[in-house]
C-alpha cells in the first residue's frame, strides 16, 4: 500500500491533468446538451484504458524503485551501478550518466588510494630492513665496555638519515602539493649535503672536487637536497679510495666517484625499488631504496637522472634539468 501511495504521489501530475481533462469534458456535454451516456460511454472506455496503462506504468515503477531501494541499502558502487532502473526521460538517462560518471570517478580514486597505501608498505618495508643495519651496529657497540664514541655517532647519523630519507617521502608521496618549483643557485644548494657527509670523507679519506657550480636551475631546492643526499650517500658507500666530483658540465649536474662501479647486467636496473645489485648482495650495504627514491622525485620535479659506469673505474651520476 505505501508502494501504491508513493506511485500516485510520483505521478499526481499526470493523474491531475487527466482528472482536469474530464471535467472539461463533461462541461462541454452538458453546454452541448449532448446525451450523459455518450460521456458516460466515453468515460468508461477512457477509463478502462488508463486503468491498463497504470497498472503497466506501476509494474514498471515498483521494479525500478525496488532496484533504488536495494542500491540505497548496499551504497553505490561501480560493481552495482548496472542495477539502475531504465531511464524513463533523456533527462533521467543524462542524470544517471552523470551519476555513473561520478562513481566511477570515486572508485578510481578508491583504486588509487589502495595502490598508494600498498606502495608505501612496501618502501616502508626496504626502509625497515635497510634501517636495522645501522641500529644493529649501534647496539652492539653499547654493548662494548668502551663504545668508540666517533662510531656512535657515526650510526647514529646514519638513523637520523633513513628516518628524514622515508619521512621526506612519505611527505612527498601524500602532499603532491610540498613543491615549491623556482629558479635555484646550484652552489648552496649542492654544498649543504657535502658539509653534511664531511665527516664520511674523512673517515675513508676521500677527496672533495667541486667543479663549476655557478648554474642556476629550475627545481625545488629542498627535494634536489634530498636527492643529493641520496646520491652522495651512495656514492660514498661504494668509495673506499679515491674520491668524489661534483659539477655541472654539458647542461647537467654531474656525481662522479671512483669507487667500484656496476656491472653493465646491473646498471639498466638499479633504479628499480627493492634491486640492490651484485654490489648491493655481495658487500650487505644496500636495501635499493635510495636510488629508486631519487628518481621517484626527480620526475616529480622534471629531473632525468641517468647513470653511467665501468666495473672498477666508479660511476657517473648526470642530472638533466628542465629548460626554464
Amino acid at each position: 500500500m505505501k508502494a501504491v501511495k508513493s506511485y500516485l504521489t510520483d505521478r499526481r501530475s499526470l493523474y491531475g491533468v487527466v482528472s482536469v481533462i474530464i471535467g472539461l469534458m463533461f462541461l462541454t456535454f452538458s453546454l452541448y446538451d449532448f446525451p450523459l451516456l455518450v460521456f458516460t460511454d466515453a468515460l468508461l472506455f477512457s477509463g478502462a484504458f488508463l486503468l491498463g496503462w497504470s497498472s503497466w506504468d506501476f509494474y514498471r515503477w515498483f521494479k525500478g524503485y525496488q532496484q533504488l531501494q536495494r542500491l540505497a541499502e548496499q551504497g553505490l558502487l561501480t560493481s552495482n551501478a548496472l542495477l539502475l532502473p531504465i531511464a524513463d526521460s533523456k533527462k533521467e538517462a543524462l542524470l544517471q550518466k552523470m551519476l555513473e560518471k561520478e562513481v566511477q570517478q570515486r572508485f578510481d580514486q578508491q583504486l588509487a588510494a589502495q595502490h598508494l597505501r600498498r606502495e608505501l608498505g612496501d618502501d616502508f618495508s626496504l626502509w625497515l630492513h635497510q634501517i636495522k643495519t645501522p641500529v644493529a651496529a649501534l647496539d652492539l657497540l653499547l654493548q662494548t665496555s668502551s663504545p668508540d664514541t666517533q662510531q656512535l655517532q657515526t650510526q647514529l647519523f646514519k638513523i637520523s638519515e633513513y628516518l628524514d630519507m622515508m619521512l621526506n617521502y612519505v611527505r612527498a608521496t601524500v602532499d603532491l602539493q610540498d613543491l615549491v618549483i623556482q629558479t635555484t643557485a646550484l652552489a648552496p644548494v649542492v654544498k649543504e649535503p657535502v658539509k653534511k657527509y664531511a665527516s664520511f670523507f674523512a673517515a675513508k679519506n676521500l677527496t672533495l672536487t667541486l667543479g663549476n657550480l655557478s648554474e642556476t636551475v629550475v627545481t625545488d631546492p629542498k627535494w634536489l637536497r634530498f636527492i643529493l643526499d641520496q646520491l652522495l650517500s651512495n656514492s660514498i658507500k661504494y668509495t673506499d679510495n679515491g674520491g668524489i666530483t661534483i659539477t655541472f658540465e654539458e647542461g647537467q649536474l654531474v656525481v662522479k666517484d671512483s669507487g667500484v662501479g656496476i656491472l653493465p647486467a646491473d646498471l639498466p636496473l638499479i633504479f628499480e625499488k627493492g634491486y640492490t645489485g651484485f654490489n648491493g648482495r655481495t658487500q650487505q650495504r644496500a636495501s635499493g631504496l635510495g636510488l629508486y627514491l631519487s628518481r621517484q622525485m626527480g620526475e616529480r620535479l622534471g629531473i632525468t637522472i641517468t647513470a653511467t659506469s665501468t666495473p672498477g673505474d666508479g660511476t657517473k651520476l648526470l642530472l638533466k634539468f628542465p629548460d626554464p
